[in-house]
């Protein structure tokens, strides 16, 4: 059977009722589906800077509020393509655009599956015990000398194990670093090695600002454009708000112009600082003074 883009996990009927309502719904379900999930495909750390606003004409438009992290993700435009794709399951969009507003955010599609407390305390206390953890717990309690405590603490260790085997009978498994029982990738487990990946980039980033992606993956190979773009944003965005614009003859204004283009020490010239600051105008430190020379500017140009 055929399977609708981005409705892989969904059972046949669903997949067949959406596909009867006609290839327009279609189309707008799958886009909804995908830019609701944006978080999910690109990860927190780049959705809580970049929002993904629309679909039209193939392009996915973002709406990215300063410029660092635009230029991020245009330098990252087609893995981001690639990965949209990879989440709707066919080619969805083949480019990206930026919208100058974001509407509201868009939320997450209701799961109609998805457990309610009630249906789980139901579904815990039909767990079963075996007698082993049932001797466990009063073994435990038995060291209680007050009562009400020993009930207590009997009661929260029988749970605990009920909870433990309601997960493994829904086949959830351990996580083999930290042992939580997770379904697939323990998240946890994940973000604390991204954590740890995103502060090697950032320490050769800090060394060499001038380092390309392909020399940070040749070291860690673990790490993506995205990740290395994303620290690279954010060190061009911490370094610029301690940098007022007219400090371009500084240590600072060497960094940012390595940092943001790529270059290395020797080729970092008084031009090509000017025009970076020009291009991070909106992120460095600036006086009322220099925006009104900027209206003024563009008052006669008009």
């Amino acid at each position: 059977m055929r399977t609708t883009l981005g409705t892989a996990g969904a059972d046949d009927d669903v997949r067949a009722a959406i596909r009867r309502l006609g290839p327009s719904f279609e189309r707008d379900y799958i886009t909804h589906t995908t830019l609701s999930h944006w978080a999910d495909i690109m990860g927190e750390m780049v959705a809580r800077r970049v929002h993904a606003v629309a679909v039209k004409d193939k392009k996915l438009f973002l709406y990215a509020p300063d410029a660092v992290w635009k230029n991020e993700m245009r330098m990252s435009a087609p893995e981001i393509v690639q990965r949209v794709n990879n989440y709707a399951g066919g080619r969805m969009v083949t480019e990206i655009a930026f919208a100058r507003t974001m509407r509201p955010a868009l939320q997450t599609a209701d799961d109609a599956a998805a457990e309610t407390p009630a249906a789980y305390r139901r579904a815990l206390a039909q767990t079963g015990l075996t007698d082993a953890e049932i001797a466990r717990g009063a073994s435990l309690a038995a060291r209680i000398e007050d009562s009400d405590l020993r009930t207590h603490i009997e009661r929260a260790y029988l749970t605990t194990r009920k909870a433990r085997n309601l997960k493994e009978a829904r086949g959830l498994t351990p996580c083999p670093v930290c042992g939580r029982l997770t379904s697939g990738v323990c998240m946890d487990c994940r973000r604390s090695e991204e954590r740890g990946l995103r502060r090697e980039v950032r320490a050769i980033l800090r060394r060499e600002p001038w380092a390309k992606l392909a020399d940070i993956t040749r070291r860690i190979p673990s790490a993506d454009a995205l990740m290395v773009g994303s620290e690279r944003a954010d060190l061009i965005r911490s370094i610029a708000g301690r940098t007022e614009y007219t400090a371009q003859d500084s240590e600072n204004a060497r960094l940012l112009t390595m940092l943001h283009r790529g270059l290395p020490p020797e080729q970092v010239t008084p031009k090509k600082i000017q025009s970076t600051f020009w291009e991070l105008r909106n992120e460095l430190i600036t006086t009322r003074e220099f925006w009104e020379e900027m209206k003024k500017r563009r008052a006669k140009k008009s």
